[in-house]
């Protein structure tokens, strides 16, 4: 990612919090992903910040003193010279209103304390980029409509190119037509072939002197170099070239010179295609007698010239976008289950489903945090994104749906979105094999990691929350019931609820813990989950 970001111009974040710890933490974090990083710690300061120098995006805390962060975002959404800029509520509040609230003015993502950096590190990335490919849109379709206007006499031109599907296509289309328009004998477009050294034939017209045909062949089997003679020359200059008489010297050093010579071309003429004052591509024109070339012919030609460039890079444009688009939905299929992911694509509304049985396991690296007191913030992440990856790898193999990790804590689900007919048996297996996991990287670390599980089965609702900021979740007493059965489970075990002890009794080896307090449900009645009896399929 440093190497990525090292390319890339500084992007200027403005963090405002009133904690000191929180502004240092994220002044490091994104410094060290080369952004320039301005802190407020309050909403006034940080209003002020605003105005003196807009950044390009601003994370904003909510709970602060005077000026909380939804009043700093709405009148930062009221000015029109600020109303565009990316705002990211990150904030300790995580109840269904207040993101509902924060989206509702305007914020274009939500993530809630504590956070994970890598993940607050990508949507700031993403944001980013939407916001840069949203400007560059914007100032390309400026220039557009400029062009448009200023070039009204090109419009069959024009049409032909906004109907064409790409470069070679529209060129095809445009090529005649300039000919027959400047009554000229012969076109062509040179288009770079992979490398800004050589130039490869795209497309080519000719009129009238079939003896052409010629000229066409050995400009289909050529490439041209742009670092010697007249091309070196022209891609210097970036203007267009224009000679009653190509025995002039500049044409002589011309790579084809010989050829056109042979065929009975006199006049020619060489016209950029320019995007963002970048050579994308070159116009030739040839004639077979002598012609001064006029100012209109120059302008028309030239304002051809533009449209193909202006075309080009909203290909380009629409392309990154497509890319773009893409990679979104790559990153939404890795937050959400596909189902749900195609669902929220085809219809945004609420997501809210009832499932009558589900399974719900919760497991906790116990000792985490103590031992996150030894290690830098790299080595931590670096850890747990090993053993997260192994449970990940673990809920593909038994066909269950990873639902969150908070912290050290990673949560899983059996029967949903997907109907899963052997889910308890899948989960209570994964769960046999995340201890053997976590005791194999022990074991390779020489570190001493052990796993706290809960598993519960029943009913819950499953959903989407959010309206940018896209998250499933589970809810309802069996949803809680599991996350006690992990915190009141003992290091190193499988701890569950009689109602899974009962489902898998006859496939799997249990050890009864007892009654055992679980927090608003009174004493409980618990096992252990230690191994299989009999092998399962």
């Amino acid at each position: 990612m440093n190497q990525a970001r090292s390319l890339m111009p500084q992007e200027n974040i403005l963090v405002v919090d009133d904690n000191p710890a929180n502004l240092k933490l994220l002044t490091q974090l994104l410094s060290q992903q080369g952004y320039h990083v301005r802190v407020a710690p309050n909403g006034s300061l940080a209003l002020k910040s605003v105005k003196a120098h807009f950044p390009d995006l601003i994370i904003l805390d909510i709970l602060m003193p005077e000026m909380d962060g939804y009043q700093v975002c709405e009148q930062l959404k009221a000015n029109p010279e600020t109303q565009q800029i990316p705002i990211i509520f990150l904030t300790a509040v995580h109840e269904a209103i207040d993101k509902v609230k924060a989206f509702s003015l305007g914020g274009v993502d939500y993530i809630t304390k504590p956070f994970e950096e890598r993940e607050v590190l990508a949507r700031i990335e993403n944001h980013l980029r939407l916001r840069s490919l949203q400007l560059e849109l914007e100032k390309r379709n400026r220039l557009l409509r400029k062009q448009e206007a200023e070039i009204r006499l090109l419009l069959a031109i024009v049409q032909k190119i906004n109907q064409a599907e790409d470069i070679h296509s529209a060129l095809a289309d445009v090529l005649p037509l300039v000919c027959l328009t400047i009554h000229w004998d012969y076109a062509e477009a040179w288009i770079f072939n992979g490398s800004r050294r050589q130039l490869q034939c795209s497309q080519s017209y000719y009129s009238r002197d079939r003896s052409l045909a010629s000229f066409h062949s050995q400009s289909q089997d050529s490439s041209l170099n742009t670092e010697v003679g007249l091309l070196a020359k022209l891609f210097h200059s970036k203007k267009p070239i224009w000679t009653k008489n190509i025995s002039q010297e500049d044409w002589q050093n011309f790579s084809r010179f010989q050829q056109a010579m042979a065929v009975g071309f006199q006049a020619a003429g060489a016209v950029p295609i320019l995007g963002d004052n970048q050579v994308l591509a070159w116009l030739f024109f040839f004639k077979q007698e002598s012609f001064s070339s006029s100012s209109w012919l120059i302008q028309l030609v030239s304002g051809v010239a533009t449209q193909l460039g202006s075309f080009m890079q909203r290909k380009q444009a629409q392309d990154e976008l497509k890319n773009q688009k893409e990679q979104t939905e790559q990153l939404l299929l890795n937050i959400l289950p596909r189902p749900v992911a195609q669902r929220l694509q085809s219809n945004p509304e609420i997501i809210a489903d009832d499932y009558a049985d589900a399974s719900v396991l919760f497991a906790d690296l116990v000792g985490f945090t103590a031992f996150s007191a030894q290690k830098t913030s790299t080595e931590l992440i670096k850890i747990l994104n090993e053993i997260f990856s192994r449970f990940d790898r673990l809920t593909e193999k038994y066909q269950l749906e990873k639902i969150k990790t908070i912290g050290d804590a990673y949560m899983v689900v059996g029967n949903l979105p997907d109907a899963h007919p052997k889910h308890t048996i899948a989960i209570a297996q994964m769960a046999l094999e995340m201890q053997a996991s976590i005791a194999d990287f022990s074991r390779q670390t020489n570190e001493n990691f052990q796993l706290r599980i809960g598993i519960n089965i029943g009913p819950v609702v499953a959903g989407v929350i959010g309206k940018t900021k896209f998250i499933y979740d589970l809810w309802g007493d069996t949803v809680n019931v599991a996350s006690r059965m992990e915190s009141s489970g003992v290091p190193g075990k499988i701890q569950v609820t009689a109602t899974v002890y009962e489902r898998l009794k006859d496939r799997f080896k249990f050890e009864t813990r007892g009654l055992v307090p679980i927090k608003g449900k009174g004493e409980m009645t618990t096992y252990f989950l230690v191994g299989i009896s009999q092998p399962v399929t």
